[in-house]
């Protein structure tokens, strides 16, 4: 089995990114994150800072705004970071060193565990708005879908790591519909993530768990992308509305989309093209 060629981004990306996004929608609001470190939350970046003062700041549960948030999985806003009842105050040096004054911490959950915290910060006389809030719930909520399908990406790449390490495995008709799953779940997962190299990986990975071509029977067939995943889907014993759910796509299509692999690959029904598409090594 060839190696799998993927490579984990760096999920701090996903907070630069969402910090820069947050930023022109919230000026001049100071922005910063940290990414889970174990039970603690180190922040790594920042925006609008006026001093390092928050730079080397470990974030232990319970405490201050951020550990709050962290701890009880939800959103808090204080209108007066420094004279709140609502938090404990390990931070108010660092806080101080930068003015800041309003502040709300939102979290992002991933299967009810808190992976980050986004910061959003004034330095104004005014508190924050709900407004603010809502912005950067929204940031998390999206943070924590990339997170969920990289987690996702990692649990299925496991797959090949092991079949590689037990090839003996690939002999077992369990293990083979086990690939098989990933293969198509690998497929699926490649349409719903954000980042472009991510999903050109995710697509490398799925070529890879598909199978050499039999009694050296060569691809004639070019599948498009979405009638090879529609297939992977189908072979799995999918209907079309549970492809179309999969995939995000409507019934009619995914009916649309295999059909034209039908054609392509020769086959009178998805029993036939599916067949084909194995001997072919299109899919495992």
């Amino acid at each position: 089995m060839q190696p799998n060629a993927y490579s984990r981004p760096d999920d701090r990306g996903l907070l630069q990114a969402s910090l820069r996004h947050l930023s022109g929608r919230l000026r001049p609001a100071v922005l910063f994150a940290g990414l889970a470190s174990g039970e603690r939350l180190q922040l790594t970046d920042f925006l609008g800072t006026a001093t390092s003062s928050l730079h080397k700041v470990v974030v232990v549960p319970g405490a201050g705004l951020g550990g709050r948030v962290f701890t009880q999985r939800r959103p808090f806003l204080v209108e007066d970071y420094i004279e709140s009842e609502g938090i404990t105050h390990e931070y108010d040096l660092a806080v101080r060193r930068e003015r800041l004054t309003s502040m709300a911490a939102v979290p992002v959950v991933v299967k009810g565990r808190s992976r980050a915290v986004l910061y959003v910060a004034s330095r104004a006389s005014t508190a924050l708005g709900e407004s603010a809030v809502g912005e950067a719930v929204e940031a998390a909520v999206e943070i924590a879908h990339e997170l969920r399908v990289r987690d996702e990406v990692d649990r299925r790449v496991s797959i090949i790591d092991t079949a590689r390490a037990e090839p003996a495995l690939a002999l077992d008709q369990s293990w083979l519909e086990h690939v098989r799953e990933a293969h198509a779940e690998l497929r699926s997962l490649a349409g719903t993530v954000s980042d472009p190299d991510l999903a050109r990986q995710l697509d490398v990975i799925g070529s890879h768990l598909a199978p050499p071509s039999r009694d050296g029977v060569h691809p004639t067939a070019r599948l498009a992308r979405r009638e090879l995943d529609v297939l992977a889907q189908v072979a799995l014993g999918c209907s079309y509305q549970e492809t179309g759910e999969r995939l995000g796509l409507k019934a009619v299509t995914v009916k649309s989309y295999l059909q034209n692999a039908m054609v392509k690959l020769s086959a009178h029904n998805r029993l036939e093209a599916v067949s084909a598409a194995r001997r072919m090594g299109l899919i495992p």
